[in-house]
This record gives C-alpha cells, sequence and structure tokens, in this order.
C-alpha cells in the first residue's frame, strides 16, 4: 500500500492510499466518520488499483469551506501517481455510505453530517495524522522514516492557480469554461485552473427565452441538429433532458412569394420529393450531393489532432475555404449549375428562416449550414436552451460575475525576480481586466489573470486594448443582422389573404427570395397553445410589423412579446478573419462567428480555444 497525506492552500487536507487489487480484495475498506469514498483507477497493463482517500475539512468561522471545487485536484492527484500508464479516463466506482451516490452530491451533502472540527477517532493506527488540523512540516508523523517517505510523494504544496477571465457567458463561453477544465485534467496540468466569467447581461447569451402564461419559448437559438456532436455530448453529460422541436416540424408548411404558393408541404416525404423533381428537374439532387459533401468535409474537423490556430487554417484543412469566400449565388448558381428558381423559391426559404438572409450576399457555406438545419430530428432542452449555459458554469464552478461589463484588457509584463533581460520572452505576462458593476452604479474593479479569453463579439463591445500591439479598430468587425421577433396569439393564420383555401390551415409559412416581404417566417410556436386555447406564433421580421398587417394575417390577434436584437453576424463571404490567438494569453472565441453562426458551431470554437489554451500552458 502507497500512502499519501498532503494539504493545499486552500485548507483541505487529504491521506490518499493506494491499494492493488489483490490488497484491497484482501483488506476491507471500512466507512468511517471521516467521509470514505473509493475512486477505480484501470491502467494499460489490465491490473486494478483502487484508491482511498480520506477528506478532512478545516472550519473557517465555523462553517466548511466549499469542497467541490477540490475534486478536479483530487482526480489529478490519482493521475499523477502513475501518469506513464493511466489507460483512460478515471471513474468514480463507488462511495460508501451504503449508497451509490455522484460525487457532487456527496460533496456536498453526504459529507457534511459525517464531519466535524475534531476527528472521530476511528482513523486508523498507521495513519500519520490522527487530526485534521496538522503544520506543514509534518511534526505528527510516527517516525522519521515516514515522515521524509510522505514528504517525497507530498504534491499537494500550496501553488499559485493559473487564473482565467472569460468575457460572456453564452453558449461560447460557458462550452469554453468546460472545455478548459476537461482538456486542462486531460493534459495533466499541474497547476489548479481557477475560471472567472464576466457576463454584462444574462447567463445564456444569444439563447434566451420569456415565459408566456407559465411556459418558455425560444427567443434565440432554438434548435438543435442531431448531427451536432458536440452539443449533443454537452447535453448527455450535463443531464439535461431534450424535446422534440415543434417549429420545424410543422405538417402544413407553405413557402410564400409575396403573391403565391411556390410549394406546400404534403405528409409525405416522398410525394414532396416528386414534387421538387417535377418543378425543378436535377436541382434538388445537385444540391444534397454538394450539401453532402460539405457536411461531409466538416465532420472530419471534429478529428482535427491538433488546435488550428486560425479560421483560414481549418477552413483550408478541410478543403472548404473557397466555399467561404463565394456567395450562395455564386457557388450553387454559377459553379454547380443549380437553377437560379429552385435557389430562390425553394433553398432560399432556409437561408431566410435560419439567417434572415438572402442567397445574393450570404456566404455558401453558412448557405450549406443552415440548410442541413432543415432536416428532421431537430430537438430543444426542456425548459429552454440557456440552461445549457448555466449547467455548463455550475459544472466548472466557475466564478460568474454578472452585470460586470468588461471595459478595458491591460496586458503588464512583470520581471522575474532573478531576471534582468529586457526580452519580453522572459518576462511573465498578466493581463489586468477593469470592469464595472451595472447593477451597482458601475463600480469599478480590476483583477489580474494570466489567461483571457474574448467570448462575445468585439463589435458589441468597447473595450479598450493597452499595452497590446492593436486597437479596437483594426480588429476585422462584421455588421450583425437586426432580427424583429414578434410573439402573436391568434386562433389562427388568415389563409386566405395568403391566397390559400380557408378550409386548409397553414401551420408556417416560410417565403422565398423577394426583399419587399415584411417578413422572413411565420409559424406557430413550440409554446404552444394559451389557456383559452390560442395558439402562439413566432414572427422574424426585417423590422417591427404595423398592427394593421399584423390583423392582417392573422385571426384575431394579440401582440404578446416584440424584441429586436442583432441576432446573428451579416455572414457575407470573409476575404479576411479575425485572429484567434490575438496575444500570448488572449484569445478571440468569436472569430469562428465570421463564417458561420449555430450552436455547435460555436462549440467547436471553444473547444479549439480550450485546446489553444492547454498547448499555451504546457509551453510556458
Amino acid at each position: 500500500m502507497e500512502q499519501i497525506t498532503g494539504s493545499i492552500n486552500n485548507g483541505l487536507i487529504y491521506q490518499l492510499s493506494r491499494y492493488n487489487k489483490s490488497e484491497y480484495l484482501e483488506n476491507t475498506i471500512q466507512s468511517s466518520d471521516l467521509g470514505f469514498l473509493t475512486i477505480q483507477a484501470r491502467f494499460n497493463n489490465n491490473n486494478i488499483y483502487c484508491y482511498s482517500i480520506i477528506i478532512y475539512i478545516l472550519f473557517e468561522n465555523g462553517s466548511e469551506k466549499d469542497l467541490i471545487l477540490e475534486k478536479d485536484n483530487m482526480v489529478r492527484e490519482i493521475k499523477r501517481m502513475n501518469p506513464d500508464s493511466l489507460y483512460g479516463e478515471l471513474e468514480i466506482d463507488n462511495i460508501l455510505f451504503g449508497t451509490q451516490i455522484s460525487l457532487k452530491y456527496f460533496l456536498t451533502h453526504t459529507l457534511k453530517p459525517h464531519i466535524g472540527p475534531k476527528c472521530s477517532g476511528n482513523e486508523n493506527k498507521n495513519t500519520p495524522h490522527n487530526h485534521p488540523f496538522f503544520e506543514t512540516d509534518h511534526q505528527h508523523q510516527h517516525n522519521n522514516n515516514e515522515k521524509e517517505e510522505i514528504k517525497s510523494h507530498n504534491h499537494f504544496e500550496p501553488v499559485e492557480p493559473i487564473k482565467i477571465a472569460i468575457i460572456g457567458s453564452g453558449i461560447g463561453g460557458s462550452s469554453c469554461a468546460y472545455y478548459i477544465n476537461e482538456e486542462s485534467l486531460s493534459d495533466r496540468i499541474d497547476k489548479p485552473i481557477e475560471i472567472t466569467v464576466f457576463e454584462k447581461e444574462k447567463i445564456g447569451g444569444r439563447t434566451r427565452n420569456i415565459d408566456i402564461q407559465g411556459k418558455y419559448t425560444e427567443l434565440g437559438g432554438s434548435v438543435v441538429h442531431p448531427l451536432n456532436e458536440n452539443i449533443i455530448g454537452l447535453i448527455n453529460k450535463l443531464g439535461l433532458k431534450i424535446k422534440k422541436s415543434e417549429e420545424v416540424d410543422n405538417k402544413n408548411l407553405v413557402i410564400w412569394n409575396g403573391k403565391e404558393f411556390v410549394f406546400s408541404q404534403h405528409p409525405y416525404t416522398i410525394v414532396n420529393q416528386l414534387k421538387m423533381l417535377y418543378n425543378y428537374f436535377m436541382s434538388p439532387i445537385k444540391f444534397k450531393n454538394a450539401r453532402d459533401d460539405v457536411i461531409n468535409k466538416f465532420l472530419k474537423g471534429y478529428n482535427n489532432s491538433e488546435p488550428f490556430k486560425s479560421v483560414e487554417e481549418f477552413y483550408k484543412n478541410l478543403g472548404l475555404l473557397e466555399v467561404t469566400k463565394s456567395t450562395a449565388k455564386e457557388h450553387f448558381c454559377d459553379k454547380l449549375g443549380i437553377s437560379t428558381e429552385f435557389v430562390e423559391d425553394i433553398l432560399s426559404a432556409g437561408m431566410r428562416v435560419n439567417y434572415n438572409q438572402d442567397y445574393d450576399n450570404l456566404s455558401a457555406f453558412a448557405a450549406f449550414i443552415g440548410l442541413a438545419g432543415t432536416d428532421d430530428g431537430l430537438f430543444s432542452v426542456q425548459g429552454g436552451n440557456y440552461q445549457i449555459s448555466e449547467a455548463l458554469l455550475n459544472n466548472t464552478k466557475s466564478k460568474v460575475l454578472s452585470t460586470h461589463e468588461v471595459i478595458e484588457i491591460e496586458k503588464v509584463l512583470i520581471d522575474h525576480d532573478d531576471d534582468d533581460n529586457d526580452d519580453e520572452k522572459n518576462k511573465k505576462i498578466i493581463y489586468k481586466i477593469t470592469s464595472k458593476d451595472l447593477s451597482n452604479n458601475n463600480q469599478i474593479s480590476i483583477e489580474e489573470f494570466d489567461i483571457v479569453v474574448i467570448s462575445t463579439p468585439i463589435e458589441f463591445s468597447n473595450i479598450k486594448f493597452t499595452g497590446l500591439p492593436f486597437t479596437h479598430e483594426t480588429i476585422p468587425k462584421k455588421d450583425y443582422k437586426k432580427v424583429h421577433v414578434h410573439l402573436i396569439a391568434a386562433n389562427s393564420i388568415n389563409a386566405e389573404y395568403f391566397g390559400y383555401p380557408k378550409d386548409h390551415p397553414i401551420d408556417c409559412i416560410l417565403t422565398s427570395f423577394n426583399k419587399s416581404l415584411p417578413f422572413f417566417s411565420l409559424c406557430e410556436n413550440s409554446r404552444g397553445k394559451l389557456d383559452d386555447g390560442r395558439q402562439v406564433f413566432k414572427i422574424f421580421a426585417p423590422k417591427k410589423l404595423d398592427s394593421k398587417l399584423i390583423d392582417k394575417f392573422f385571426i384575431k390577434p394579440e401582440l404578446l412579446h416584440y424584441h429586436v436584437w442583432s441576432a446573428y453576424p451579416v455572414l457575407t463571404p470573409a476575404q479576411k478573419f479575425p485572429p484567434i490567438i490575438i496575444d500570448q494569453g488572449l484569445f478571440y472565441n468569436n472569430a469562428f462567428e465570421h463564417s458561420v453562426s449555430t450552436i455547435e458551431t460555436t462549440t467547436i470554437s471553444s473547444k479549439n480555444t480550450a485546446r489553444l489554451i492547454t498547448n499555451y500552458l504546457k509551453n510556458k
């Protein structure tokens, strides 16, 4: 049996014992009032080692210190005991006290009734310390040999944590925090990591919903695609519940060009496909083949062995850079030979509902990704997609500074005590972040960080950059599309106004290419019916709709909510992308959004940023 005892800088004290399989089988380890848990790790020689960790809690002002933050430190310590032969991930095998419970529950609830400011006296006689309050020089060892052995294995000397700031708590910022934590564990970074998230508005960013008579409805990012590997993985790991999206499951969907319907959906898919082929000949097949080729190339990006250092590098490696630099009109019509009629009548409907933009300006790559989002099997998180961000931040135990707007990032170079070299490479870099608390009379605060991730559009910020070789103005930017969201309660859509038979109900109206149309889409909303039987509809429009026009669209309408926001970048072909690595230790997570804007592609960028940070820390 190997035994380690030590302390870490927040006052928690650990005793860690490793048993091999035979020792564990021969010696039944009993739970005690100190709080025993066992963790099983499998190594590549197929031996199984079982670890028991006794956790003591020091008291401060009469209450326990937060133990949750130290879960990852425990896992790191176990990995360090045999880092070269570790196979796969450590898994929590069993937590005693007579029941299988989660580590989080164990740390927050089960330990507290069993731990007091003094030990219970049930410690094993071979335990080096029989109480939790012991000195760092290990004065309470039974003999000098034991003292030297334990000191040689002590990995819990106080260390300065790596402090990381993330600006923005949307899907990008929250998933970046999660992936940084995940990457740091998998790459065995020795120091603990502390993440602080600055958010000037609400957690969730553009995944936002509102309550309508006790049920929520999405205002922002509404659906998840079944091919969204990252976001589905996060939802499953976080234990969030999902529901099938009803917003894209309308059985009575039509496409309107302002004068007539160019398409009406049939309940049977084969009928819709035959109608497409009849009306547009080979164009639907040409598009599907091209889209599948782009999607298949894009999916290979999940398997990159190394993080990409620029957005251009990512697309170039996948053979997709050209698609990001041409419009849908140029790529679909001019290069692929897809008929203009098919693009304007049918494909434009998908582009307009997803990005509220038209094919003559929208980049071909963004169009392909947006049109993949019209497939079946879409879903959302029960209670609102913003819960993904909340759960991610809770999972990583990030410190969230709500209503804090970052106004300045200053790069500061610090000399090492024994180094007079003026070379920047030989100096320590820190970033001072100045923020103002919007809920507290704009009170100013300044904090220092080792790494900063900007995970909000720079276009929306007024951040001043000091001590850096660039300014706010020199970073490439895009305009953002203002989307006017109207939530309407009504008996039904007024089919006659749109030239549709009165006895044929319509669930959803998408629009073809026509810049004069008053809305992009008008569809039943997933909120469903109100208590009085009226259905809730959501309209995306280029400007606020006049109430008289709304009266024409619906039978007995009522405007429940109106919201305007900058939902997406104007995704014209990008000739130059913003940098991901702005400076040493300073990263721009939203650079990727200049090519495409979806929940999933945001997580791809976040995971890549986390890997760049891990490499940066390992190489320092």
